[in-house]
């Protein structure tokens, strides 16, 4: 194995260890699945490319997950979005 590939894989062991990930803010998108006719809506979460080494060693072992969803309260939305804007200027 090279030295990268250690390196995933001693990251994946911890996270499994730990059995949680933060995986940032996403944003849900709607689809429409089925049958010409049948209308059942669906919506999906779609997981960060920059992490598809990680779901890759997930998936290939079969592991179940949990998802939980956080809704940030609309003060932390604002204070997400000033830094996003802004940096972190004030030093806070």
């Amino acid at each position: 194995m090279s030295k990268e590939s250690n390196k995933i894989f001693d990251v994946v062991e911890n996270v499994i260890k730990k059995g949680l990930v933060d995986v940032g803010e996403l944003t849900l998108s709607r689809t429409n699945l089925g049958r010409k006719g049948s209308f059942r809506e669906r919506y999906l979460i779609y997981l960060p490319l920059t992490r598809n080494y990680m779901w890759r060693a997930l998936h290939s072992r079969r592991v179940k997950v949990r998802v939980y969803l956080e809704i940030p309260s609309e003060s932390e939305k604002d204070r997400m979005m000033e830094k996003d804007l802004y940096g972190d200027l004030r030093g806070t």
